[in-house]
């Protein structure tokens, strides 16, 4: 695979394994080309400039890295205490560094400071840049760039006056107030991860160019064929390394990663069956009992899915301004139906705002009001009562987009149609393909219901991003004073047990009090992989959506692939 570098070292253990998790050694040559039908199989990039704030890039951009991320070997390869399955919420006792080899907050003025690894390169790309060091002022840049963007999530940077170098290896972000989501902002989530001076300076038109883009991280971008695949040939140049039994590898231990672009479902699983796909990421309970008698040698792993499910309704205009209308609404609906029959009463009915993986936050719904939990009742008499109350005697008519893109949703509208028929409400489906869908949220364009899966995010994020005024992922148009001074408020707490209840005071202030959107139940997912991907434990990110370094820890076993026949 590599002809560069030495890529096998021996080398003191810097972080060991227990002993009943040990890794399987790879080759000298590890190598291979990995399939993989993602966790968004059915969608392409969106757009390859991360100037447009879009909370995708760290799924495609496998040659970006961020200042932190996740550390795998707390996850199943390791101590097991984190399964790298969350959307976007990484523990601060699970971080390590990525570009920044070290960090730490000082008071006295307020600041984070972080210190750069030494021999990390950007790499080359024609028209674009020379191979060079990464140096402090490319860290100020990015961020300085990514803020001025027309796509800017208002607020979200706003905790930080400046960023100053101190030298080349030394960055350092003052503050105005303490933000106690600052890893998430700007160290390994969305919106963090760091592109060149030389690649923003491009024009809008050459930073959409998939053919320009650069970074630092394990791979390089080299092949883009819309609604069929994207293709990422190894970084020879990559700087991390990976210890296995007590032996030290420059990674990836791939030759490269090809993202399988499959529209249709049925498809993908075929794919995976055939062997033409090495892993698959996102895998219904629909096709489990079949995969496993027809492909017995698969690996699977079970999870609850990482996105809460809800229609979004416009609390900014009639009908949905009215609480009792948006009681109403939820009331009409049989969420133990759905879970029944279209999940094989498998997944969570209650998964939103807060995730039950956060055990320490999260609010069981028999833990919650008498009024909350008949909202996961089917009472369409009492929808019709509210909704005469709230002025609307003969029942309402709204429209509802969806996306064409998601399977579970398309499944579900006809059963939500006949609900709310039951209750008086006329129900008129919008389908779209996922661009015009994703395109129309908080548009003008959008209808006044929105079907959508919303990421969990982490605790804070969560509550900002679907329920603070104005922001960016809130299609519901909340809106609500005394909310946004509580979240706030939380985010400055210094005392974490303080900072915890006030969240769980949030969460269950959004469930019984403001309503906004139609609880439905979240699905629960599985990942499956063959015998010939070695060092992978059904790991999905190490950030935001964020798959790269857990790829490039993968190598293929070509020559147990070939025995077993693909």
């Amino acid at each position: 695979m590599k002809t560069t570098r030495k890529h096998l070292l021996t080398a003191a253990i810097a972080a060991t394994l227990p002993l009943g998790a040990l890794a399987e050694a790879p080759p000298d040559d590890p190598g291979g080309m990995i399939n993989v039908a993602n966790i968004y199989f059915t969608l392409d990039a969106v757009t390859w400039d991360t100037s447009k704030w879009n909370w995708k890039a760290n799924h495609d951009m496998l040659f970006m890295d961020h200042l932190i991320m996740g550390d795998l070997q707390y996850g199943p390869r390791g101590s097991n205490e984190n399964d790298f399955i969350a959307q976007a919420f990484i523990p601060e006792q699970h971080y390590t560094g990525d570009l920044a080899e070290s960090w730490e907050v000082k008071k006295d003025p307020l600041r984070i400071e972080f210190t750069l690894r030494e021999g990390v390169y950007w790499q080359a790309k024609e028209g674009v840049m020379e191979r060079r060091e990464v140096v402090a002022e490319d860290i100020i840049n990015h961020f300085e760039t990514m803020k001025a963007s027309d796509r800017y999530i208002p607020t979200y940077w706003d905790f930080i006056d400046e960023w100053k170098a101190e030298g080349d290896r030394k960055v350092v972000a003052y503050l105005n107030e303490f933000n106690g989501n600052w890893g998430y902002r700007i160290g390994w989530g969305y919106y963090d991860g760091i592109m060149p001076p030389e690649w923003h300076n491009l024009s809008g038109e050459q930073r959409a160019d998939w053919r320009n883009a650069t970074g630092t991280g394990p791979y390089m971008l080299t092949e883009v064929n819309r609604g069929r695949e994207q293709v990422y040939k190894a970084n020879e140049d990559y700087w991390d390394t990976t210890t296995i039994d007590g032996k030290t590898y420059d990674l990836p231990l791939n030759d490269g990663v090809v993202y399988n672009i499959i529209k249709d479902e049925a498809s993908s699983i075929a794919a995976l069956r055939s062997g033409q796909v090495d892993i698959h990421e996102s895998v219904r309970w629909q096709f489990v009992d079949e995969l496993k008698k027809t492909a017995p040698d698969l690996k699977f792993k079970s999870a609850l899915r990482t996105e809460g499910t809800y229609i979004a309704l416009r609390t900014d205009k009639e009908p949905f301004n009215d609480v009792r209308v948006r009681r109403a609404m939820n009331l009409a609906v049989d969420q133990r139906a759905i879970q029944q029959s279209l999940l094989n009463g498998e997944g969570a009915l209650l998964n939103y705002p807060f995730s039950q993986r956060w055990e320490s936050l999260y609010t069981p719904l028999e833990e919650l009001s008498e009024e909350a939990q008949a909202m996961f009742g089917h009472d369409p008499e009492k929808a019709k009562a509210l909704l005469a109350e709230a002025g609307y005697p003969d029942g309402l008519e709204f429209d509802l987009q969806v996306c064409s893109c998601d399977p579970y949703h398309v499944d579900m509208v006809a059963m939500l149609q006949a609900y709310y028929q039951m209750a008086g409400i006329t129900m008129n489906i919008k389908t779209l393909e996922y661009g015009a869908f994703r395109s129309q949220m908080r548009d003008e364009n959008q209808a006044d219901g929105y079907l959508m899966d919303n990421g969990e995010g982490n605790p804070f994020s969560v509550l900002r991003k679907s329920y603070l005024t104005d922001q960016t992922w809130n299609p519901s148009f909340y809106a609500d004073e005394t909310f946004d001074k509580m979240w706030n408020t939380a985010l400055h707490e210094t005392d974490v047990e303080k900072q915890n209840e006030m969240l769980r005071e949030m969460n269950e202030y959004i469930i019984e009090e403001a309503v906004p959107q139609v609880w439905l139940p979240t699905q629960e997912f599985y990942i499956a992989w063959w015998p010939w991907v070695k060092n992978y434990h059904g790991e999905l990110r190490v950030g935001a959506v964020r798959p790269a370094p857990i790829y490039a820890r993968i190598w293929i076993d070509e020559e147990l692939k070939e025995e077993m026949g693909y």
